[in-house]
């Protein structure tokens, strides 16, 4: 009894080629997709950062207006 593989026939190979071909697709499609809500999600990040900093110039603003008064 031998370990060795043996070579698939042509019918099996074609057949298991396009299985690879087509999971090599989905699984770039699924890293697009991963990417598009990565890039999302540091936008949203960016955008609540940008709101937090323009509310604590604001409020700096304010608390130094009132003591100038």
């Amino acid at each position: 009894m031998t370990n060795q593989p043996r070579i698939p026939d042509p019918e099996t190979a074609k057949r298991l080629l396009a299985n690879l071909r087509r999971s090599r697709l989905a699984m770039e499609a699924a890293t697009l997709e991963l990417e598009d809500i990565t890039m999302q999600l540091e936008k949203d990040s960016r955008q609540r950062r940008l709101v937090y900093l323009r509310q604590a110039i604001n409020d700096a603003e304010a608390a130094n207006f009132s003591v100038n008064v």
